[in-house]
């Protein structure tokens, strides 16, 4: 894609303040800055500071995920639905619940990895349950000597 030349720039920055009332209106509506600035043939920098010189506020973060692509275009076809925080704490729960299992599992050999999949837990927030529990950490090479030779990673 070929760059627009300083005076292609200059000329799209004199349409968009020419625009500024549609600017407003189509942001207060909700469009994100950068389909406005993708639109106008400004960069989104630009286009930022002239919403702050007009006086116009920003939106809260949280407002920006509403216009993100749909999960199933970003994880090949899998829709990806986010779950609640009791969800998330139910499942943290769950593991802590069955630690034994969990910390004589991870002592046999499988990973913090495959652990975290199962419980449906974040692989963070379990590698700091073991630290918690005082199970000794291991490298993938400390793994390997544990399952043994030619068994492949669980």
């Amino acid at each position: 894609m070929r760059r627009p030349t300083p005076a292609e720039r200059a000329a799209a920055r004199e349409a968009a303040r020419a625009r500024k009332a549609e600017i407003i209106e189509r942001y207060e509506a909700g469009e994100p800055v950068s389909r406005l600035a993708r639109a106008l043939g400004v960069s989104e920098t630009w286009l930022r500071l002239r919403l702050d010189d007009w006086g116009v506020p920003r939106r809260p973060l949280h407002a920006a995920h509403r216009y993100r692509r749909a999960g199933s275009r970003v994880f090949r076809g899998r829709t990806v639905t986010r779950r609640t925080t009791a969800e998330v704490r139910a499942a943290q729960a769950r593991l802590v619940e069955r630690r034994q299992e969990v910390t004589a599992r991870y002592r046999d050999g499988e990973s913090a990895a495959a652990l975290a999949r199962e419980f449906i837990v974040d692989p963070g927030w379990l590698r700091k349950r073991l630290d918690e529990w005082g199970v000794p950490r291991r490298d993938r090479s400390a793994a390997a000597v544990v399952r043994g030779p030619g068994v492949p990673p669980l």
